[in-house]
């Protein structure tokens, strides 16, 4: 199995164990934060983006932007650290998504409840899946990833996610394998199952909160 197969951000599921305090990293201001979420792509692609931040353990629009990227930090655990910079679909479908899980973590909701409010969301048309292939940038050298146990494994690769609903390996003709250069998906099978690509660099340079 590939090493990308077992991260928390990858997973959203798998952080059920984690504890429900998600607040932000300490001493980090709105600025910061909006720095950290921009250096999840390359500038060419995040300098006219919307931005949001967490403001009382919700996020709100710090900077409408003026193009159809969307940047954001992802928070699934409490030492989690994940920017990323989606198109206009991914942005209304796959991070509508995890910005709502996010901010029902921060409220002490139980990962099976928040599982369920997702499902039920979909089938009452408040979530959606993506429609077409929606575009996730994960790029940034300041992501702190966790394993599935919750332990910190720091920055993984710099890489993005084309998400399209029900999609699997067999579907593109891929296998399995460990070489992390080749794609796959995650939650294959699903309404938001991605393809999985490692890019040749992170973003240089990456913000210092």
């Amino acid at each position: 199995m590939r090493a990308w197969l077992s991260l928390t951000l990858l997973l959203p599921a798998s952080v059920a164990a984690q504890p429900a305090n998600l607040s932000q990293p300490a001493n980090l201001s709105r600025s910061d934060e909006i720095r950290l979420a921009r250096s999840a792509a390359p500038v060419e692609i995040t300098k006219d983006a919307r931005i949001y931040v967490l403001d009382h353990d919700h996020y709100v629009v710090a900077e409408p932007g003026h193009s159809t990227m969307s940047c954001m930090v992802i928070r699934s655990g409490p030492s989690v650290v994940s920017p990323e910079c989606g198109d206009a679909e991914a942005d209304a479908s796959a991070l509508a998504v995890e910005r709502f899980r996010t901010e029902q973590r921060l409220a002490g909701r139980a990962q099976a409840d928040i599982d369920q409010a997702v499902k039920d969301g979909l089938a009452a048309g408040r979530f959606r899946a993506p429609k077409r292939p929606a575009l996730v940038y994960m790029m940034s050298p300041m992501q702190q990833l966790t394993n599935p146990a919750g332990k910190p494994i720091g920055k993984w690769m710099p890489h993005v996610m084309v998400y399209y609903p029900f999609l699997s390996d067999s579907d593109l003709g891929l296998v399995d394998t460990p070489d992390n250069k080749v794609p796959g998906t995650v939650d294959p099978g699903t309404a938001f199952s991605a393809l999985v690509v490692v890019t040749p660099g992170f973003v240089d340079p990456g913000p210092t909160p």
